[in-house]
């Protein structure tokens, strides 16, 4: 008895599987660690826009770190709005006075800039020591593309961090049930009132559909549906998108490890030519080699010189 000994070996793509909750918050503000007494106030990063140059004993690493993250803030009778989580980390010199935190939206270019002044005789005493600022106080929309920034105060050349950040659109979580063929999607951190679009897709070149989309309501309490499918695949992704022009959609795709997927119904022999024939129904890169099938102890032992990479059909392997 002849067979196939298929062997996936993974393409890392770069969709997104991230399904943790959006921290909700009640106030927005600024903190900052070490004992540091700090305020901000809003600017309009115009004075600061001109950089100078760094005293020589000022290192240019003296800004460590930015993360970036999104926060959900909820006012009980007032509706959710997002906002940008911003962390540096700065080393207190005597040279510097504070920090500017600017974020520009891609989208529309509009601009939002806050100044952070920390007490400058505490400063002086904890010269060199790190310090840790959190500012979530910038308003952000669903899928907003932004250019965040941060700055010394004043402003020195090449002293500064700079990050691009996607607003989430979404995060799904997913049951599938393999009996009925059904992936049912809940998700969740969409703000209310607009409307949600989810579906299957094969994941190529680009998300081809597999199946009809479906429609969440923003007004409806319950954000779940349920979509049908054929095979599961490591190619079979879930992607949601808002109901909005150039909405940036977002893409989970659960399968990718090749647990649970068929990739044996693709296998075709030709009892005329005694051939047998693969062809992926996925974007994976597999290595095929045919071998023989031992009745003495149930193992499949290769056949020399029939194996072959490919990430196509592997056409007529001959018996």
């Amino acid at each position: 008895m002849i067979s196939i000994h298929v062997q996936i070996l993974l393409i890392i793509l770069f969709w997104n599987s991230d399904c943790q909750i959006i921290p909700r918050i009640e106030e927005c503000g600024l903190s900052c660690s070490q004992g540091i007494h700090c305020k901000s106030k809003p600017s309009s990063g115009i004075f600061n826009s001109f950089c100078h140059d760094a005293p020589a004993t000022l290192s240019s690493t003296v800004l460590k770190s930015m993360k970036i993250s999104t926060v959900m803030k909820c006012v009980q009778g007032s509706p959710c709005s997002l906002h940008l989580n911003i962390k540096g980390t700065l080393s207190l010199d005597e040279n510097i006075r504070g920090l500017e935190i600017c974020s520009l939206s891609l989208d529309t270019q509009q601009s939002q800039c806050t100044n952070v002044r920390f007490a400058r005789k505490k400063s002086k005493m904890l010269n060199g020591k790190k310090v840790q600022v959190q500012f979530n106080c910038i308003e952000v929309n669903v899928a907003q593309h932004i250019y965040v920034t941060m700055k010394t105060v004043p402003n020195y050349c090449e002293v500064k961090l700079s990050q691009e950040y996607y607003v989430e659109a979404g995060k799904f979580d997913y049951k599938v049930d393999r009996t009925r063929k059904i992936i049912s999607v809940n998700v969740s951190n969409f703000l209310r009132d607009q409307d949600y679009y989810v579906r299957l897709c094969h994941k190529w070149f680009t998300c081809e559909d597999a199946g009809a989309f479906a429609v969440i309501k923003g007004k409806e309490s319950l954000k779940s549906v349920s979509l049908k499918y054929s095979q599961l695949l490591p190619c079979l992704c879930i992607e949601g998108w808002l109901a909005i022009p150039d909405a940036r959609r977002i893409q989970l795709c659960p399968f990718e490890n090749g647990k649970y997927c068929v990739l044996w119904d693709n296998i075709v022999y030709n009892p005329v030519t005694q051939t047998l024939a693969w062809e992926p129904a996925c974007p994976v890169l597999v290595m095929v080699n045919l071998c023989r099938l031992m009745k003495s102890n149930d193992h499949c032992e290769d056949i020399q010189n029939s194996s072959k990479n490919s990430p196509e059909k592997v056409r007529a392997m001959q018996i």
